[in-house]
């Protein structure tokens, strides 16, 4: 069977995962431009140090010459926290100011300016990152090294603070598409429960009445009209399954009459006496086949419920097939240890019951049938020739036989199974593994 997914749950998926789609793309364009702003400002104030260092040069006229100091990270002070954004960016401590003279002064530098050209350069030092401006005026080069590691911690808490609000969006967003989801199929789950509460007999539902939205609507419309439909089509079929069963039950009778009269002629050859008896079996086999139409047509199995005791019924049913037992040599047996009464519809259970065991007696050349019960279940069983597995879901289709010839056109399964359905039993047939078959019929 499989696997039915709930729309509502696919819905709720779909609204957050678009949620969540939208989100980490917000949140990347936002650390994008983050990034892009703080390299901007990282470069600003690079290039404000340099202005300052050159003014310095040209009011000083002289820097700190070699050797240099290196390249050094100042743990930031406690009281730093409470200074201003400039302030805290252009700290002293946060720039290393060079200028050589030549060659041989460049090579006294830190190892990690010494090779730059003038421009704009990150350099690593240890642990920490720098950016670096070199500017060459005549023969001096000047070199402002600006630490952006407090600027890499502030990005790095930004990221973490955008990542713990995308999840965070992202699960509202979630929650929110699954509130929305069943508020959305709230409809659609009571137009199934109105659909499955419709009994068929009125094809007056009038669904559509319930629904504002248009969809929903029209697939309430849509219902109704086949629903409509439907009961039309069942109280066509009702209607000229009953009147065909009531018009074949009178020539039926006649037939069955004439022929019991006839039997009661000693004068009768044994051959004509013969043919009669196959006549008489043939017309009550049919008129069994007309009562299971006319209680079908009058849904007498969903219908009434009185009292039967199921021993009293299997007995009669016993009695109605022992000749035709007999005759073919076989033994019948019958094993209902007590009385056991059932609110069941009685015309219904003995179709059934005669159904079955008439077609275990039709398809057993020798040996025994079997009708047995324990509690509300009745077991049959025979010791026919039995069917292969494959040919089990066949059974209760239309015109569907077995491979023994038997009597009838294959539609006392297909009957029998319908009354069941109707009236909620559960039957099952299969195979047994000594020969034959084994039927079982749940009644509760």
């Amino acid at each position: 069977m499989a696997v039915r997914h709930s729309l509502r749950l696919r819905f709720a998926l779909t609204f957050a995962l678009v949620g969540a789609v939208l989100v980490l793309i917000h949140a990347f364009v936002i650390l994008q431009l983050n990034r892009h702003q703080e390299a901007q400002l990282i470069d600003q104030i690079v290039s404000d140090e340099m202005e300052n260092l050159l003014q310095q040069y040209e009011r000083v006229g002289a820097l700190d010459g070699p050797p240099y100091r290196k390249l050094e990270r100042f743990d930031v002070r406690a009281d730093t926290q409470a200074l201003s954004l400039r302030k805290w960016f252009r700290a002293s401590w946060l720039v290393h100011g060079y200028a050589t003279r030549g060659v041989e002064e460049q090579r006294q530098l830190p190892v990690e300016l010494r090779d730059l050209d003038p421009g704009f350069h990150d350099v690593a030092s240890g642990a920490d990152r720098y950016r670096v401006e070199v500017r060459e005026i005549g023969s001096m080069r000047f070199y402002l090294a600006y630490s952006v590691s407090l600027h890499e911690e502030r990005a790095r808490a930004f990221t973490r603070a955008l990542v713990l609000g995308a999840a965070f969006t992202a699960l509202v967003t979630a929650l929110i598409g699954l509130w929305a989801s069943g508020w959305l199929t709230r409809h659609v789950v009571d137009l199934a429960r109105r659909v499955r509460e419709l009994d068929g007999r009125s094809g007056e539902s009038a669904l559509e009445q319930y629904y504002p939205e248009r969809e929903v609507a029209e697939l309430a419309a849509a219902f109704d009209a086949y629903h409509a439909r439907m009961a039309r089509l069942l109280e066509r079929e009702r209607a000229f399954t009953a009147d065909v069963s009531h018009e074949l039950r009178t020539p039926l009778t006649s037939i069955q009459t004439g022929c019991e009269l006839m039997l009661e002629d000693a004068s009768l050859s044994p051959k004509a006496r013969e043919r009669l008896e196959k006549i008489d079996a043939a017309a009550a086999r049919l008129a069994e086949l007309v009562n299971a139409f006319l209680l079908m047509a009058r849904e007498e199995a969903d219908g009434v419920r009185g009292e039967v005791d199921l021993r009293e019924c299997v007995e009669e049913v016993a009695e109605g097939v022992r000749e035709r037992a007999v005759a073919k040599g076989l033994t019948l047996l019958v094993d209902v240890p007590e009385s056991m009464p059932l609110r069941v519809p009685r015309r219904a259970l003995h179709v059934v019951l005669s159904n079955l065991l008439a077609n275990a007696v039709s398809y057993t050349e020798r040996g025994t049938v079997a009708l047995r019960t324990q509690g509300g279940t009745v077991e049959i069983t025979d010791t026919g020739r039995g069917m292969a597995p494959e040919q089990l879901p066949e059974l209760f289709r239309r015109f569907r036989r077995g491979d023994v010839r038997g009597e009838g056109f294959g539609l006392g399964l297909a009957i029998v199974k319908r009354i069941c359905e109707q009236a909620g039993w559960r039957i099952s047939i299969e195979p047994r593994a000594e020969g034959g078959t084994r039927v079982e019929l749940v009644l509760i």
